[in-house]
């Protein structure tokens, strides 16, 4: 997807918890990635064996060993310039260095393996290019989420979401909102706590809480993460403020019997 470089990009709702480092790159043209190395310095960002993770240019295609085994073993992370896929990669990293760091290193365990391809790898790559973090106290509504019952949980339950964080780790979805539409889908994976984050950037707690998951091994394939197109949730989309829009089948898919 071709989108010329806006520094306001971070001003919508879903990619409110980034903004705090995305205010330090607005300018009028894309930044390079000494500004990147910065925000990463100034967070000690570090991979999973410790090491600070940095952006360098990516000058030519990589496979996934390569990719996921480098940034391991050096915190070398490949990154195209002028690129939104790999900036708002970047950016996960910022908000969210456990759980990259622990996404990094699962995939590189499964590849030292011998099957860099089976469930728990697949969901890994499927939460890091599409996951979205549920958190709040209300384990109703993420069941509600889970078995696709979308009017009790985004019209008759609409209350509950005042006491519900939600937040995009995906690079590949957030790079999808750049130019919106309603059908964008994420990968949800939900997290009890007593009281929501503050607004703001992602909690240091929570990152530590999904790594856990993670680690844990609390996803073991793609199905243990559930659907939610994004714009549903209230807030991130002028047009569900009416009921009306829940009831499109072709983006509130129902649940398969």
């Amino acid at each position: 997807m071709s989108v010329p470089w806006r520094g306001d990009f971070a001003s919508t709702p879903p990619f409110a918890h980034l903004s705090p480092w995305a205010q330090r790159l607005v300018g009028p043209d894309w930044p390079d990635l000494g500004r990147l190395d910065e925000l990463a310095e100034q967070a000690r960002l570090a991979n999973a064996n410790g090491l600070p993770v940095c952006f360098r240019t990516q000058h030519q295609r990589c496979g996934q060993r390569e990719y996921e085994t480098g940034i391991l073993s050096s915190g070398i992370v490949p990154t195209r310039e002028r690129n939104w896929h790999d900036l708002l990669n970047a950016l996960a990293w910022l908000a969210f260095p456990r759980t990259k760091a622990t996404l990094n290193a699962l995939h590189c365990r499964y590849l030292a393996q011998g099957v860099p391809r089976g469930p728990t790898s697949d969901a890994a790559t499927l939460f890091d290019e599409s996951g979205l973090v549920l958190v709040g106290g209300d384990a109703a509504l993420a069941g509600l989420l889970a078995t696709r019952r979308w009017r009790d949980a985004f019209v008759d339950g609409r209350a509950a979401w005042s006491q519900t964080r939600a937040y995009l780790i995906g690079h590949a979805v957030l790079e999808k909102l750049l130019r919106p539409w309603p059908g964008i889908t994420a990968k949800c994976l939900f997290i009890a706590a007593p009281q929501p984050p503050d607004a703001g950037p992602p909690p240091a707690w929570l990152d530590e809480a999904i790594a856990d998951v993670w680690r844990s091994g609390g996803i073991t394939r793609p199905a243990d993460l559930f659907p939610m197109p994004v714009l549903g949730i209230p807030g991130w989309w002028r047009g569900n403020e009416s009921s009306a829009f829940y009831d499109d089948p072709d983006i509130f898919r129902p649940a398969r019997t």
